[in-house]
């Protein structure tokens, strides 16, 4: 992963930490609620991808080699 996509990354693990922290406030309605929601699932489908591509990097620099298991 170059260093701007882990800058990226680092970045969008804040967000989806903030978004946590707004959506385990009591003061927060419904409609923004929803709104966090989805954008956490967006964010969240965006990371999972990062992941997984950095993953299949791994995999083939070593070799095949099963990682991690």
């Amino acid at each position: 992963m170059p260093a701007s996509e882990i800058a990226d990354f680092g970045r969008l693990v804040e967000r989806l930490e903030e978004i946590v922290r707004r959506l385990e406030a009591e003061d927060l309605d419904l409609d923004a609620a929803l709104k966090l929601f989805e954008e956490g699932v967006e964010r969240l489908r965006d990371a999972r991808q990062r992941l997984a591509r950095a993953e299949a990097t791994v995999k083939k620099v070593l070799g095949g080699e099963d990682v991690g298991r």
